[in-house]
This record gives C-alpha cells, structure tokens and sequence, in this order.
C-alpha cells in the first residue's frame, strides 16, 4: 500500500493547524505526513481523509464549524453520507476521539477512542482477518455483569497473541502469526460484559482450538456464532 501514499505538504499541515486553531495531536500530524493521499488503500469506502480534501471542504463552508470538533474525513457517499470528526477538545494518548455525524447532523456519536484505532481497525480488518481462508463471528459474555476483556486479555496473552498495534479496550487487535482476533466495541454502547468478535484463520481447528480455550480456561459463553464459508 505504501507505494500509493503521498506526504501532505508541510504547507498543507499549517492550513489544516490554522483551522484547527492550534497544533495538531502527534499521531494526526504524522498520519498527515505520511498519508496525505492515498487513503482509499487502507479500504475504508467512500471516506476522504486527505488533508487536500479537508482543506477544501472548509474552504468551500462544506464543513459546519462546531467548537473543538475538526472534520477529518469528507464521506462521497450518495446516500447517508457521514463525515468524521476529531475531538481536539480531549486530546487523549498524543491523539483524540473520533465521532460521526451526518452532513447536516449536529449531534455526534463517538465512534473511536483515537484516530489511531479507527485507522488500525481499518487496516487489520481489511489486509489481515478478511483475507483468511476460514472466519467466523460471535460474541464472548461474561456470566453476572463482569468485565469480559478481565477474563480474556490474560489469556489471550498466554496463548501467544500479541496486538499489532496498541490501543484501548474497546477496539481489540490481536494476533497470533496464525490467528487473527479483532473486536470493536462503540464508546457509545461499550458494554463490558460483552466482546463481539471476529476471527480469521487457516482453518476451522484453528478457530475452534481458541474458542475452546476461552471455553475452558474462562467463565465466558459464546454466543452466535457465524462462519465464513458455512461449515
């Protein structure tokens, strides 16, 4: 993919600052400098990310302006576009929130704890657990309200797997060399007692061996279970 990727410009970054009226969180900045074309590589549909965009969405008064919320994403998506906003007003981890919201929409729904994340996301979905030969998903439920993520990490972690790329605890990535492990959860609905997951392996044992695990080394459940191509 990095063949397809172009830097924004450094003058590109200052207009981008000036609209945001300060400096940029750290990982938004180095997106920018290494992504500033080239989005559509990562897979993420009809959203725009590039700073070229950006600047000229606001350019044009396309982008309402909401206090401490920058647009860093233009959706060209005829029907129910839906732009994405960045919370410079709580910065978190050298990045911020990121929230979703209709064109003409003033309420934002969070959809990512940081830009990191939903970009991560993107990218492990799409290049690393939908190409596996076999997938499945469903759910992890934890018995009486606990903490599902309490029972599942340590484990997960024993077993070999490590996350590509370090996030929060509602946007999982892990991955095993053989196994992929993905999960969201919106900051919205975070839901403790509940992981839904998604997994991609070589084969189904492969699938089955872990979900095995989780049932004998955890108090979760699994629930609803759907594989990829039916079994």
């Amino acid at each position: 993919m990095g063949s397809r990727w172009r830097s924004a410009s450094e003058r590109d970054i200052a207009t981008i600052e000036r609209i945001a009226g300060g400096e940029l969180p750290r990982c938004y900045r180095w997106l920018l400098l290494r992504l500033g074309e080239g989005w559509d590589a990562l897979g993420y549909g009809t959203l725009d990310f590039s700073a070229r965009g950006i600047i000229n969405g606001y350019a044009r008064g396309s982008f309402p302006y909401h206090e401490g919320m920058l647009c860093i994403a233009d959706d060209t998506a005829e029907e129910q576009p839906q732009r994405r906003y960045y919370d410079l007003a709580h910065p978190t981890r050298d990045d911020a929130p990121v929230f979703v919201a209709g064109p003409e929409e003033a309420d934002f729904e969070p959809e990512f704890e940081t830009l990191r994340e939903l970009i991560a996301s993107a990218v492990f979905d799409n290049h690393r657990l939908r190409p596996m030969p076999f997938r499945c998903e469903g759910a992890f439920l934890a018995q009486d309200g606990e903490d599902a993520l309490a029972a599942l990490a340590p484990l997960l972690a024993e077993l070999g797997f490590r996350a590509p790329v370090p996030g929060g605890s509602l946007c999982l990535l892990y991955d095993d060399g053989s196994v992929a492990f993905s999960s969201y959860r919106s900051p919205a609905w975070p839901t403790p007692s509940v992981i839904p997951f998604n997994l991609g392996g070589p084969s189904p044992g492969a699938l089955r061996k872990l979900l095995g695990s989780v049932a004998t080394s955890t108090n979760l459940a699994t629930k609803h279970l759907v594989w990829t191509p039916r079994l």
